[in-house]
């Protein structure tokens, strides 16, 4: 009896498992990568601790504004962390998450220039 039920096991298990057609290409997964964050910048953040808020510039130059309790406008990514001088966007919903972490570029401390008062900006940058 317990052979038949094998038998009958394995049979409907290649009906189900059809073969797939090598030069066609694999199905999609369920499991797709969410868009990239390619051009997206940390321009700043402000606050404390708790309330902490982040401005972001798009890559087409629009300033988007954050807080840790704000949806993303980016579909697929969430805000999971937020410190004085990064975020870190985490993607993934069911597969192997993915995680990015915008950083402020320099020191705290760093200055763009050094132009002292009554220098004239020609003298200060040669070559501009």
């Amino acid at each position: 009896m317990r052979a038949k039920w094998l038998l009958l096991w394995l049979a409907a298990a290649t009906l189900y498992a059809a073969p797939r057609d090598p030069f066609q290409p694999p199905p999609k997964s369920r499991c797709e990568p969410p868009a990239a964050l390619t051009g997206w910048r940390l321009q700043g953040v402000l606050g404390r601790a708790p309330r902490l808020r982040a401005w972001l510039t798009s890559p087409q130059g629009d300033i988007v504004k954050i807080a840790a309790a704000d949806r993303l406008p980016l579909p697929g990514w969430r805000l999971s962390a937020m410190a004085p001088r990064s975020l870190t966007l985490t993607a993934g919903s069911g597969c192997a998450p993915q995680f990015v972490t915008l950083s402020l570029k320099g020191s705290a401390y760093v200055q763009d220039d050094t132009l002292t008062a009554g220098e004239s900006l020609a003298r200060a940058r040669p070559g501009h």
